[in-house]
């Protein structure tokens, strides 16, 4: 079923295997062995939230996705802001509302905390989270040699 977010004539729904193609195209990616599965196993992963944001055509201008883990350290579930991306229109709208959508599907699987992970290219992104209230954390990030 899906959802207006506030302030945007777009409405958020649960990304399904038949959105790759739009997915891909959203995200820049170019297609890599293995995608269509990878893509296929997200969605369907209890662990993951992945919204897409359609227009009112149907077409695909917005992506969010949540990964949640339980934490030992931090007590109960944890959640991780693995992405949001938006077409450069409807423009700062929709990606604050994706966000604000996030939180909430977050705050509803009992999380108390959402970290988000933002790579260097994400002004946009990061804007916008530091116009939530979010501030740097203790995130240390490494790339795993060898691993597929």
């Amino acid at each position: 079923m899906a959802r207006l977010l506030p302030g945007t004539a777009v409405r958020v729904r649960r990304g399904r295997r038949r959105d790759l193609a739009s997915v891909q195209s959203l995200l820049g990616e170019t297609a890599a062995a293995g995608l269509e599965r990878l893509f296929r196993r997200i969605v369907a992963d209890l662990g993951t939230d992945v919204y897409v944001a359609e227009d009112g055509a149907g077409e695909i201008v917005g992506l969010v996705s949540v990964v949640y883990a339980r934490s030992l350290m931090r007590g109960g579930l944890s959640a991780m802001l693995d992405g949001a991306r938006t077409r450069r229109e409807p423009g700062p709208a929709l990606l604050e509302g994706l966000v604000a959508f996030a939180e909430e599907r977050a705050r509803k699987r009992g999380c108390r905390r959402l970290t988000a992970w933002v790579g260097p290219e994400d002004r946009d992104l990061r804007a916008t989270l530091v116009a939530r209230g979010y501030r740097a954390g203790e995130l240390l990030v490494t790339e795993l040699a060898g691993s597929a």
